[in-house]
């Protein structure tokens, strides 16, 4: 079995933690991926966990889109980008398969602190971002966390907002939610293909699919009552313990 440790106190933690990520998801914009991750990665086998993430994350991201409509000619604009996610997805994919389980816990203790620190330092990461082949370079990263983890904001978000600044915020949220998405939908066949990706994983990705849902939309009516900056600092200082608990379970 992919999960043999279903007992109830751990299908309880696990449908807690996907919730949570939904709200998260629905209250501050980020979180499907990032929060689902490092908490389950405590209860499941990591490799399996991330691979059956895939769902939840691609359903999250295609409810904005259908909220804020397929960005065509920001997409248009800067294919260059949105073409560098499909091999960097592809990359990232096979480097989940093959990578070493302490190796993968790092990668993603590291990149939540990379995460924490772009949003300290906004204005830096901007100027970053007005370089030439920042495009290149964001669209293969982005797609190497996508396929790799399913987390990949930072890379997307800088060079995003700088080519969406003078248009509707719409514009901005419909191309991270495409560009988060895109890695996802070439992560499925790449691992079907692989032979990694069984039905009882689209069961589970089902399942947790539905789960992120109900907490995405019950934070999406939270959002007025919650003081954000608050709640934010929350959920970031819940980040940063779970990036310190990656890094000694890769070591120990």
């Amino acid at each position: 079995m992919l999960f043999p440790e279903l007992r109830p106190l751990v299908l309880l933690l696990a449908v807690g933690s996907l919730l949570v990520a939904g709200i998260v998801k629905g209250t501050l914009g980020f979180g499907v991926g990032l929060v689902s991750a490092t908490l389950l990665l405590q209860l499941f086998p990591p490799k399996s966990t991330l691979m059956v993430l895939m769902f939840p994350i691609a359903v999250s991201e295609i409810g904005l889109l259908v909220t804020t409509g397929i960005p065509w000619q920001l997409m248009h604009d800067h294919w260059l980008f949105f073409l560098c996610l499909v091999p960097g997805a592809i990359i990232g994919t096979f480097g989940l398969l093959v990578v070493p389980v302490p190796i993968l816990y790092l990668a993603l203790s590291g990149y939540i602190l990379v995460f924490l620190l772009s949003q300290q330092y906004e204005s830096h990461t901007s100027q970053v971002a007005e370089r030439r082949e920042f495009g290149l370079i964001s669209g293969v990263v982005t797609g190497v966390l996508g396929g790799g983890v399913g987390a990949a904001g930072p890379p997307a978000v800088p060079y995003l907002y700088l080519q969406t600044r003078d248009s509707p915020r719409a514009v901005f949220i419909g191309g991270m939610a495409a560009a988060l998405v895109v890695p996802q939908l070439v992560r499925l066949p790449t691992l079907v293909v692989a032979g990694r990706f069984g039905f009882q994983k689209f069961i589970l990705g089902g399942l947790a699919a539905l789960i992120v849902l109900v907490g995405l939309i019950l934070g999406a009516r939270l959002r007025p009552h919650i003081p954000n900056d608050r709640f934010e600092r929350l959920v970031q200082g819940l980040l940063l313990l779970m990036a310190g608990q990656l890094a000694i379970d890769a070591v120990l």
